[in-house]
């Protein structure tokens, strides 16, 4: 490894996990609460320095760990839910925030509308009918296309003509005439358009694009906006040459672009929002693992008990994370090696032709960044039971936040039917 070394992606409680293998079986998650705050209070108080009135969300659906998410609820954020769990956890835990389906059934809805606490973000101009059906909210917000966008890697990008997500351009006027016809109040924008970006002139465009739309808007429908929600998408660098995005340029600039725009349209500045995930929790969670075999073929498999399952990250998306040898520094013999784990897919391999110091079967391996989009993306393909997590305060005890899964609990839910002879029919669990 050669070149200036990023110490956010490198960095490990290294005691702790130390302290944590000699106590807990592997794999496991952990996470450090410290760092969790300071994340919050970093993003938090960069933008309330240009922006006081400024409104972060979680979002939730990085990391839905209840523990996890009272630390921030706690930091004054709120949560950006997009499902019908991802609200009533929030609401469990006293959170409240915006609600941002999208495909979204009548049932869904009317499930965030009765569990309240929750500003509706609707994903498109098609979804005023069920709104209309179900009665319309005070307040309402559209999520718009804005047809840029930028992402870590192509699946990331999350706007333009291939994405899902937003009203068209064409039909933004229109979606809140008809949300003013059926009785809604006040109105927000939002945009969500890439995911994990470094680039810190990024976010000022999107907001410049909005406060744009925000003027046609008023131009067009007479309408004021209140609340413009720039999404998420700050990047958090997961190779350790890659650099850290600066929220204070990152913040400064999206100040520019309202001080600019606003000035150019004259328009009314609306409350800033922003809904990060990973640059919250990335950095703060680590996946462990053992290794129980080494296999020599025409590559190095080292085999850990962690998998795919447990974080799928480079299965599903190729990605980059970093992977240390629990007390073997990166310095003297490497060996070239794939890290793999148990299931039964040849995508289930960790890292690729990497450099680590010579492993042996009882080693500990670490993959960095494993806070956010690991566990909350895992899974039970090939059975495999989804891992334990656990919690190092800031008073340094660490705790237990999640048990590991049972094969009990893999078919908790299932049942056996039972037909008797008389065509009645019966259930027997299979747990």
């Amino acid at each position: 490894m050669t070149g200036t070394i990023n110490p956010k992606v490198i960095y490990l409680p290294t005691a702790a996990i130390q302290r944590a293998v000699r106590r807990y079986p592997t794999p496991f998650f952990l996470y450090e609460e410290q760092r969790i705050r300071e994340n919050c209070r970093r993003f938090r108080d960069t933008f309330r320095k240009y922006f006081p009135s400024f409104a972060p969300l979680y979002a939730v659906k990085a990391n839905t760990n209840p523990s996890l998410l009272k630390i921030i609820f706690s930091e004054g954020f709120g949560a950006d839910a997009s499902s019908e769990a991802e609200a009533w956890i929030t609401r469990r835990l006293g959170g409240c925030g915006m609600y941002t389906g999208n495909y979204t059934t009548p049932e869904e809805f009317q499930f965030v509308l009765k569990t309240g606490g929750f500003q509706l973000n609707l994903d498109d101009i098609s979804m005023l009918p069920t709104i209309r059906r179900l009665g319309a909210p005070e307040f309402l917000s559209f999520r718009v296309n804005p047809g840029l966008s930028q992402g870590g890697m192509k699946s990331l990008f999350l706007a333009g003509p291939d994405a899902k997500y937003g009203v068209p351009l064409e039909d933004i006027a229109a979606a809140y005439r008809q949300a003013r016809s059926l009785g809604v109040k006040r109105f927000g924008i939002h945009a969500m358009t890439g995911s994990n970006v470094l680039d810190k002139t990024y976010f000022a465009a999107v907001a410049a694009k909005l406060l744009q739309i925000v003027a046609r808007i008023n131009r067009e429908a007479g309408i004021v906006i209140e609340r413009l929600n720039i999404g998420g998408g700050f990047g958090v660098p997961y190779r350790p040459e890659q650099k850290s995005l600066d929220l204070e340029a990152v913040a400064r600039g999206v100040r520019q672009a309202f001080d600019a725009q606003c000035a150019r349209y004259g328009i009314t500045e609306p409350i800033l929002m922003a809904e990060p995930g990973r640059c919250i929790m990335a950095d703060t969670g680590w996946l462990i693992g053992r290794v129980h075999v080494i296999k020599n073929s025409q590559k190095t498999f080292v085999g850990i008990d962690a998998g795919m399952n447990d974080l799928p990250r480079p299965a599903i998306y190729d990605a980059y994370h970093q992977v240390t040898v629990l007390g073997k520094p990166l310095r003297g013999v490497v060996k070239k090696v794939n890290v793999v784990g148990r299931l039964c897919e040849n995508n289930d391999q960790f890292a690729r032709d990497r450099m680590l110091p010579v492993v042996k079967v009882g080693d500990f391996l670490v993959i960095h960044n494993a806070g956010a989009h690991a566990f909350a993306m895992a899974h039970n393909y090939n059975n495999r039971l989804r891992s334990a997590e656990y919690l190092l305060t800031r008073r340094g005890i660490m705790c237990r936040i999640r048990r590991a899964e049972t094969i009990r609990d893999l078919f908790r839910n299932s049942a056996i039917p039972h037909c008797s002879r008389r065509g009645r029919s019966s259930e027997r669990s299979v747990s």
